[in-house]
């Protein structure tokens, strides 16, 4: 019978984004001994790690959270005789060679821009893609942190991600003053409570020629990317959202189906989590799946990645990710 538990991972220093602070996070996982399945608990989502693992061990019936279909779900894929990225192959065709996908590293909001300049310089030596977080409740400290990252690295690929940190009204005042730093695109700039209204009264706020806007928060599902669709220019996918690897691949689908671009994402996990997310790279326009190198005790081994950030798969079955020893 597979066991589930919870385990604490602890990170190399505290990340901030417009939802807050974290210095730790949960995962929960479920495992045979043989296979192994892993989902984070994300903050703003609410689920609470003791109510989902009673669900993964039987106790309360129901749904379950999130998390605890995900790791399920990934427990299963995980027991697959092939890769897990042949089951995306089989609905979405062909994806980008494995060796063109350079992934990309995100940058937490910073307090000192000089510390974070020499960060940035560091970073950019083999990421040639950085994300910068942005929402800090001061609009002049998030363009200086652009400002600041754009300076010294001034040939990476950069588009910034909000965490829905600014209303629409700072948001038409943000997009002319970031348009300077040659931003790719602008994620989630408002949050996503505010729903479809939100997203269609920016819309038509903006001006005719924008920076494009992609939805991370906003867009949980397949169903999300059908509705956003006339509002965005790509979404975020992460398997946390949509619960499944399944629906991963539905996401993605969606958005192929109406011309947006895609972000493949991830929240703070091991490498167990993030080589599970991997396995969807070659459909997506930026990989995003950095979670496990912010922490200090990541307790599995799978994706890598090369000296110029390119992204580095596991030759292995199912999900790839074995533990360290």
């Amino acid at each position: 019978m597979p066991e589930a538990s919870l385990k604490t991972l602890h990170l190399t220093e505290p990340f901030r984004i417009a939802h807050g602070v974290s210095s730790t996070r949960q995962v929960v996982r479920i495992t045979d001994g043989q296979a192994t399945g892993e989902a984070p608990f994300v903050p703003y989502y609410g689920e609470n790690p003791q109510e989902t693992l009673a669900w993964l061990q039987g106790v309360h019936l129901g749904e379950g959270t999130r998390a605890g279909r995900l790791a399920l779900d990934l427990f299963h894929a995980d027991q697959s005789p092939t890769p897990l990225w042949h089951r995306a192959e089989r609905t979405l065709g062909p994806g980008r060679p494995w060796q063109a996908i350079h992934a990309c590293r995100s940058l937490g909001i910073p307090t000192d821009l000089a510390v974070f300049a020499e960060k940035v310089r560091h970073t950019a030596q083999q990421f040639r893609v950085l994300k910068l977080k942005l929402g800090s409740g001061d609009l002049a400290h998030d363009e200086a942190i652009v400002a600041t990252a754009r300076s010294a690295a001034p040939q990476a690929t950069m588009f910034a991600d909000v965490n829905g940190g600014w209303s629409v009204e700072e948001t038409v005042q943000m997009l002319p003053r970031l348009a300077r730093y040659d931003l790719a695109l602008l994620e989630q700039p408002i949050h996503h409570r505010g729903g479809i209204d939100s997203w269609t009264e920016l819309r038509a706020k903006l001006p005719p020629k924008s920076l494009p806007l992609y939805a991370d928060e906003s867009a949980q599902n397949a169903a999300d990317v059908h509705r956003l669709a006339t509002l965005v220019q790509g979404v975020n996918v992460k398997l946390l959202k949509c619960g499944s690897f399944a629906g991963g691949i539905e996401m993605i689908a969606a958005a192929r189906q109406h011309g947006l671009g895609i972000i493949l994402g991830c929240m703070i996990e091991s490498s167990l989590g993030t080589t599970a997310a991997a396995h969807l790279a070659p459909w997506a326009d930026f990989v995003d799946l950095d979670g496990h190198l912010y922490l200090a005790d990541d307790d599995y081994l799978g994706i890598t990645f090369d000296a110029e950030g390119r992204l580095l798969m596991p030759q292995e079955k199912g999900i790839g990710a074995r533990p360290r020893t």
